[in-house]
Formats: C-alpha cells, sequence, structure tokens
C-alpha cells in the first residue's frame, strides 16, 4: 500500500514534536516538513504560510495537511495576529483547494473555550467539581468563548475551515483539533510546567504584568504554592504526546468525516474537556491520565 503523503506546516513546536516523536518513522506515513527556517535534523521546505506563492508548491502531491503553523502566544495582539494566524490559515486553504489536498488537520486551540477556565478556575481543575455526579465538561457543541485575540483567530479558523469543507473542491475532510497543552519531550508529563518553572530560573522570568501565562514563564521553587497550582492545573489540561500523536492518526485513517471539532485532550480524571466525541466519532484512546501520577519522573 502506498503511503499517505502528510504535508506539516509549523512541525518544530511541541505540537509537531509529537509527530517527530511518535508518527515520523510509521510505514504508513511520508511527511513533508513547511517551516519558517531550515532545521538541522530535518529536511524542510522554507516558506512562510503568510507567502502564498511561496508555499503553494508544497502542496503539490500530498494526500493531507496538518495546519500547526501559527502565532502560539495565547497574548499576542491584534497586529501579531493577522498575517501567521488569518492570513495563513486562508492561505492554506486556497493552496489545498488549487492542489486538490483532501484532507486537512487544523490546529485550534482550547483557547476557544478560554473564558470558561478563567471564570471556573481553580474550582475547575478538581476531579468532582462542581459534583462527583455532574463533572463539569465542555463538549464540541458548547458555545465557544475565546479568552484573547489569539483564541478569537482560531475560532474564526475552524470557521472557515468549515466553510471550505462544505463546499465542493478541496478540502473535503476537514478535523479542527481544540488543542490543550502538549509539551516538549523534557516536560510531557502532568508535573511539567511546575518543573519547567523550577529549572526556568530567576534571569529567565517576565514580570507579572508582562505575560499571559505564567506557565510559560513564572518561575518558583519545588514544592511551592506557585509549583503545586501549576501541578494541579496539568493535570486536568494535560495532552501527553502520545495521544496527540494518536488523535491525528485517528483523523489521518478516519473516511468519513466532513467536518467536525474534536478536543485534543488526554483522558485525564480531571479535564474540562469532553473526548468522548473524539472516542465515538474518531475511535480515538488516550493512554495517558494525569491523575495517574504522584511526583514529576526521576
Amino acid at each position: 500500500m502506498a503511503k499517505q503523503q502528510v504535508l506539516v506546516t509549523g512541525p518544530f513546536g511541541e505540537a509537531g514534536e509529537a509527530i517527530l516523536n511518535y508518527l515520523a518513522e510509521k510505514d504508513a506515513y511520508e511527511f513533508t516538513y513547511l517551516n519558517r527556517s531550515e532545521h538541522p535534523d530535518y529536511e524542510t521546505f522554507v516558506a512562510d504560510v503568510a507567502d502564498y506563492e511561496a508555499i503553494r508548491p508544497a502542496f503539490d502531491g500530498q494526500d493531507a495537511v496538518i495546519h500547526l503553523a501559527a502565532q502560539s502566544d495565547a497574548g499576542a495582539e491584534f497586529e501579531d495576529i493577522i498575517e501567521p494566524n488569518i492570513v495563513g490559515t486562508y492561505n492554506v486553504l486556497k493552496a489545498m483547494e488549487d492542489a486538490g489536498v483532501e484532507k486537512l488537520i487544523y490546529a485550534s486551540s482550547q483557547r476557544v473555550m478560554g473564558l470558561y477556565e478563567e471564570d471556573h478556575a481553580p474550582e475547575l481543575y478538581e476531579e468532582d467539581y462542581p459534583s462527583e455526579f455532574d463533572p463539569f465538561r465542555l463538549t464540541h457543541e458548547t458555545l465557544p468563548k475565546p479568552d484573547g485575540y489569539y483564541g478569537a483567530s482560531k475560532m474564526f479558523g475552524e470557521h472557515i475551515c468549515r466553510s471550505h469543507a462544505r463546499r465542493d473542491g478541496a478540502p473535503s475532510q476537514v478535523y479542527s483539533l481544540r488543542i490543550s497543552s502538549v509539551r516538549t519531550a523534557e516536560y510531557d508529563h502532568p508535573y511539567g510546567d511546575a518543573e519547567r518553572g523550577v529549572d526556568r530560573g530567576d534571569e529567565h522570568v517576565v514580570d507579572d504584568d508582562e505575560v499571559w501565562d505564567q506557565s510559560q514563564t513564572g518561575s518558583w521553587e519545588r514544592g511551592s504554592e506557585e509549583y503545586e497550582e501549576m501541578v494541579k492545573r496539568l493535570k486536568a489540561s494535560w495532552t501527553s504526546q502520545r495521544d496527540f500523536a494518536h488523535l491525528l492518526e485517528c483523523c489521518l485513517e478516519d473516511e468519513d468525516v466532513t467536518y467536525d471539532a474534536f478536543y485534543a485532550v488526554s483522558g485525564n480524571a480531571a479535564r474540562w474537556f469532553d473526548i468522548e466525541h473524539a472516542q465515538a466519532v474518531l475511535g480515538y484512546e488516550p493512554q495517558d491520565d494525569g491523575s495517574e501520577w504522584d511526583s514529576p519522573p526521576n
């Protein structure tokens, strides 16, 4: 059987690392990596998704596209979002249509639902919130509430992807994955954000009023209140690399979806995102659960 040809945009970030670590060596797929800069270990088609003419040749001969490239800072300003997230996504869809590439996996974000976390945290991170018999769950049918320009740009991306999938022509299958907390291999565990803060050191800390998300920039001591807060949140929101790679593979192998949205999150007992929809439609079966961890790896 011929390998499925898959183009990955923005493959060298945290989410893309899951592809490199868990899917790249599989016989079923042949990956092409499109990125704004070269990578020392992977052959790269160098282009910016905001430049249509530059990216267009990379789409020829592809069966599927995993579109990860974006400005991923949840606190990014509006002017920093337009080119990579709005224009870039439009260009990817246009290139797929022109090249006849039928399947798109679009990297959306949990931030399209970000205000729910803002309204309910930190109680949201408890397994029995608001009660043991009625856990808080956001589904693919829940009203989106982005928490900033980044989340809003991802919501826009979902809408134009849906629009393209409903038209005649390519792409004919689109999967919007609302990705939760995927981390690099070094911190791919529920203590990852907390341990990264320990490793970061004071010299790399940014003032609170200058950042959106302290999990990405803060520093603290192991066992401190801040450390424990980071652990509690990631135990609920963690998406392990192997679970994310598995969900991508479920999408690549699916033949039935025209358009749908799914939450990319591991089977954490305290998760506030639904995984049952991905289980029912795609056969997603996550292997990891943040509640099963009592300490960081040695």
